[in-house]
């Protein structure tokens, strides 16, 4: 019970921009939301939910604008952290891939400065060890368990449970804006602007891999729908269709989703800066696990 006499939950849920989830999504599911920056152009930008705008996007497409990213702050946290206090007793922050970026460090950072501004309240930072809509997955799992009344360790539980079990697929127009983070070398950017090839790639357990190379977007596609029959089959799925700048494509993808899939939750979300800054536009994927 907090000073104004109102029972607090056990949980609150937080978590980073990264996800990419609506905000109205966010809202219903309780959700607290430290926001990533991005620099284009020498302009910065708090990463949102809306997405970028059609100039945001024409200057990514621009390849001499190199956007830069950045992690919440510390400080970005600490303004989560204290909002999420005022509904429960304890915190449970779900951060983008510790291997992919400086969040879940300034998370703890935050963590331990909470120690003195909010005495006597846990927070347990949990690297998702995914990004995007996988990360997305995670943090509502966690957040329909806090939503229940859940303990802190079984809040962690299932969002350890379904961090080891989602699995996030996405084809890309070229692998330009991959390259320029250093998780590909530039031969295959080369390789694949060469034979207009759209490769289909997976993100998993913090890091960026290649599952096919298919010479159109309907091929990309196709894969990653039997990628996921062979995945979840019969089984009850929980998924959620990304896009950056691609809404045509990802309409297409959720309702082949819907109409094979007996789904749970199913969810939209365009990218907004921060991870469009990292795919480029064009990029149109799905993230799901199965019960």
């Amino acid at each position: 019970m907090d000073e104004s006499g109102l029972t607090k939950r056990p949980v609150a849920v937080v978590t980073d921009s990264a996800t990419a989830l609506p905000e109205r999504l966010a809202l219903q599911a309780h959700l607290h939301i430290a926001r990533m920056e991005i620099t284009i152009g020498g302009k910065t930008y708090q990463d949102g939910p809306l997405g970028l705008s059609t100039e945001q996007f024409a200057q990514l497409k621009d390849r001499q604008a190199v956007p830069k990213t950045s992690a919440p702050k510390p400080a970005a946290w600490m303004e989560q952290f204290r909002a999420a206090h005022d509904e429960a007793d304890s915190i449970f922050c779900v951060t983008l891939a510790a291997r992919l970026s400086a969040a879940y460090d300034a998370a703890r950072s935050a963590s331990e400065l909470a120690l003195t501004e909010l005495p006597g309240v846990t927070i347990r930072v949990f690297d998702s060890d995914t990004a995007a809509g996988a990360e997305g997955l995670v943090a509502l799992a966690a957040a329909k368990k806090a939503a229940e009344g859940a303990s802190l360790d079984a809040v962690e539980s299932e969002a350890g449970r379904v961090a080891g079990e989602v699995r996030l697929l996405a084809y890309l127009d070229t692998l330009e804006y991959v390259w320029r983070s250093g998780r590909v070398p530039r031969v295959a950017v080369w390789a694949t602007s060469l034979f207009d090839v759209k490769p289909v790639m997976e993100w998993y357990r913090g890091r960026v891999g290649s599952v096919a190379r298919p010479r159109s977007r309907k091929k990309a596609a196709e894969r990653i729908l039997a990628e996921m029959e062979r995945d979840i089959g019969r089984k009850r799925a929980h998924v959620i269709v990304m896009h950056a700048d691609a809404p045509d494509d990802a309409s297409e993808l959720r309702r082949q989703i819907e109409a094979r899939f007996d789904c749970a939750e199913l969810h939209v979300t365009p990218f907004a800066a921060f991870m469009a800054a990292h795919t480029g536009p064009g990029l149109a994927g799905a993230a799901y696990w199965a019960e």
